[in-house]
C-alpha cells in the first residue's frame, strides 16, 4: 500500500484541520505502531533505560490563581495577555466559578515560580 503524503503549512494558531481516521488508527498492531515510531526521527520512542530514568510528578492539587497574578502587580488584562490566557477564563478562575485543568494549575505553579522564563519560553 503506497500512502500519500501531505505537506501542508498553517498559520500559528490557526486550527488543525482534517479528520484523523480512528478506526484506521484503531486497527494498528502493536508492531506497525513500533515500526512507525521507529520511522520518525523526531519521535522516537523512548529506551526502557530512559523510561527508567523518568521521576513522577505530581501535579499542583490547588492553586490560588488571584494570589499568583497579584504576586506580580498584574491587573487581570495584563497577566492574561501576558500569558496567553482568556481574561474571561482568568477571571471564572479567580472567582472560584471554575477550576483550572490539572495542566492550567501546573503551568500556574511555573509562572509562580519563575515568570520570565515562561514568557522567554512562549516568545
Amino acid at each position: 500500500m503506497k500512502e500519500k503524503i501531505i505537506i501542508f503549512e498553517r498559520k500559528l494558531g490557526a486550527p488543525l484541520t482534517g479528520k484523523t481516521d480512528w478506526k484506521r488508527v484503531d486497527a494498528l498492531t502493536e508492531e506497525e505502531i513500533t515500526s512507525a515510531a521507529l520511522a520518525d526521527p523526531d519521535a522516537l520512542p523512548s529506551t526502557p533505560e530512559q523510561l527508567r530514568s523518568f521521576k513522577r510528578v505530581h501535579p499542583v492539587k490547588t492553586v490560588d490563581v488571584q494570589k499568583v497574578r497579584k504576586k506580580f502587580n498584574f491587573s487581570q488584562a495584563q497577566f492574561a495577555a501576558f500569558f496567553g490566557i482568556s481574561v474571561r477564563t482568568l477571571q471564572q478562575w479567580e472567582q472560584h466559578r471554575s477550576e483550572p485543568s490539572t495542566m492550567a494549575r501546573n503551568f500556574l505553579k511555573v509562572i509562580e515560580y519563575d515568570p520570565h522564563l515562561v514568557q522567554r519560553a512562549l516568545s
